[in-house]
């Protein structure tokens, strides 16, 4: 490839041009190449290779999708609490199956799956007991690895033997002698590459019938030389290779006998174990040695509840705030829960308290659909190489290159897209405050125009019009009328007030959102279901006494608060009328009136009772 020269002091900036963030090693070669006068100056040294971009720093999280769904999915962020899929782990079979889909019968999903990271090589963990012939009741962790997060091992232990705990796990007599449960796997790789696993083992209720009787401890093992068998790309079925040390009893400063999901995080020297105790409380444990972890008297207590109502903690820190990453229990509040989970985020500049803002984290994949998600862990991504390998599966999943120093709007090939510190916005919503507007771009970073998009974040459908703003309030369209939330721009379905036409109250379709027009049946809550009547040309909702053209023709009688059709005896304007149970007609003459269980006269004229 032939370059013209630069001139002058417009050297330095045709490099920075060619080359986007280079290391400096490849920027004084390209200069020396340019400043020399060299016109066939060699492609590598004016392309920015993927090795040279510094990434910046990302989230990385595994999560299993949901109980029909125990599929592994790697997920990546930029914000602590929108996840972008960039790849499936373990896909299984579905319908509850932890089978993994294409693969030999005994490859199986990672439950509760915890993410690694050690020199060139991701790694997710899990682990459960097994009765094993000749050795008894083994703890088991399950290990696989990729080296680009889309080819990985099957999972495995690497050993044959397996663990037997130093210390007998305490069942309180639940269990038949030597047989424990394991709950809540999670790994952690330490600064000199040593690998930590912990776990629960004890009596796990739930697996026998009887939730909320858990009688738990934390364990915890060193697993030194920790490498891949193999390049699972090559050779997927290879055992992880790694020496196990003992599985001895974590003590803490703490009587309780039900604890679960432990997780360690690192900083400064010092471990963080977060755990949730009693079923429902996530607290924060400290220790500056794990050597340690069985003397109650080392650990100290740094929170006593982070967050209560979760479960399956993991604690990571990004961008200078802390990040406590839980997944909601179905059955808390007792009494009053919703019967749902899902992974919820709580941030904090400290460790020891101002927890706040927990919310619901959203996982999507690339054209923007919504994956469910349950309990797993999230790491925050420093090491170059780790970057670069994140990097290259977010593009190969489809989300575009990094662009080093792109920010706000940039056009390419004549189409706008908009970038965030060098991302492209895929499948996003962005607020431009220049503009003081809301875009949607779609999941090939191009800018949504006349568009209607269903947003996973806002759980909401929005439209955008000609130049991609989104609209706000009322908007006719695809031959009707719609409302959009002044302020979310989420699109109206129900009864709404609207200001138009001097005020008045309309239905917008529960489905479509579109503005109804004359007679209509509403279903969409116990408190809306009936007939009611919508002005043919402004869809104001009707009240009163009418003759509609349904059933023949007959009067009808709409009520006068809440707009639907009165059906039975009814009280208005100091006198009883009576109208068809079925068909809401206005009856008159004689009538049979079950609520009086008599017949009863109504004028023939008015309907008067």
């Amino acid at each position: 490839m032939v370059f013209r020269f630069f001139k002058g002091e417009n050297i330095m900036v045709g490099i920075r041009v060619l080359t986007g963030r280079l290391k400096m090693g490849r920027m004084k070669t390209l200069a020396t190449c340019l400043v020399m006068g060299m016109i066939a100056c060699p492609m590598s040294g004016l392309v920015a290779n993927a090795d040279d971009i510094d990434y910046p720093d990302m989230e990385v999280g595994v999560f299993w999708n949901s109980d029909n769904d125990l599929s592994d999915t790697v997920y990546m962020s930029y914000n602590g609490s929108d996840f972008q899929q960039i790849s499936t782990a373990y896909k299984t079979d579905g319908n509850g199956s932890s089978h993994v889909t294409g693969k030999p019968s005994y490859v199986n999903s990672i439950h509760d799956p915890s993410i690694m990271y050690k020199e060139g090589t991701f790694w997710i963990l899990g682990g459960y007991t097994q009765n094993q012939n000749n050795l008894g009741w083994r703890f088991t962790p399950m290990l696989g690895s990729s080296k680009n997060l889309i080819d990985w091992s099957y999972p495995n232990s690497g050993s044959s033997q397996n663990l037997a705990p130093v210390n007998a796990p305490d069942t309180g007599g639940n269990l038949p002698s030597g047989q424990y449960d394991s709950a809540g796997t999670d790994g952690f790789i330490d600064d000199n590459g040593d690998l930590w696993i912990v776990t629960t083992l004890g009596y796990y209720g739930a697996f026998h019938g009887q939730s909320q009787k858990d009688i738990m401890h934390p364990y915890l093992v060193k697993a030194t030389g920790l490498q891949p068998g193999s390049d699972p790309a090559m050779d997927p079925g290879a055992q992880p290779q790694l020496k196990y040390g003992d599985l001895t009893a974590i003590r803490l400063p703490d009587n309780s006998n039900n604890w679960l999901d432990p997780s360690l995080y690192k900083e400064d020297g010092t471990y963080y174990l977060s755990i949730k105790k009693n079923g429902v409380t996530n607290q924060i444990y400290s220790l500056n040695d794990l050597s340690r972890a069985g003397d109650s008297s080392a650990w100290k207590l740094v929170n006593a509840n982070v967050v209560t109502g979760y479960e399956g903690p993991s604690l990571t820190k990004y961008n200078g705030q802390y990040y406590f990453y839980t997944d909601k229990l179905k059955d808390y509040p007792y009494g009053q829960a919703d019967g749902t989970a899902g992974t919820f985020v709580t941030q904090s500049s400290s460790l020891s308290s101002g927890w706040h803002n927990t919310r619901r984290i959203t996982t999507t994949n690339v054209d923007g659909r919504s994956i469910p998600n349950r309990h797993g862990t999230v790491i925050t991504v420093s090491d170059s190489t780790a970057k670069r390998i994140v990097w290259n599966a977010r593009v190969r999943a489809g989300y575009g290159e990094y662009r080093p120093g792109a920010n706000g709007w940039v056009t390419e090939n004549g189409k706008r897209y908009w970038y965030d510190n060098g991302v492209k916005a895929v499948s996003k919503e962005v607020y431009d405050p220049d503009s003081d507007a809301w875009y949607w771009f779609d999941k090939d970073g191009s800018l949504a125009t006349n568009k209607d998009v269903y947003i996973p974040s806002g759980d909401k459908w929005v439209r955008y019009d000609a130049q991609g703003h989104m609209i706000k309030g009322e908007d006719y369209r695809y031959g009707g009328w719609y409302y959009f939330n002044p302020t979310t721009g989420a699109m109206t379905k129900g009864m709404t007030y609207v200001p138009s036409n001097g005020g008045k109250w309309v239905y917008y379709d529960w489905t479509t959102g579109k503005m109804a027009h004359g007679e209509t049946y509403v279903n969409y809550d116990a408190a809306h279901t009936g007939w009611y009547l919508f002005d043919q040309n402004t869809g104001a909702m009707f009240h009163g006494d009418t003759y509609v053209r349904s059933n023949g023709g007959k009067w009808v009688r709409y009520d006068f608060t809440t707009g639907k059709m009165v059906k039975g005896l009814n009280w208005h304007d100091n006198s009883w009328y009576y109208f068809d149970q079925a068909t809401g007609a206005m009856q008159k003459g004689n009538v049979w009136v079950p609520e009086w269980r008599g017949w009863h006269w109504f004028d023939r004229t008015t309907g008067r009772g």
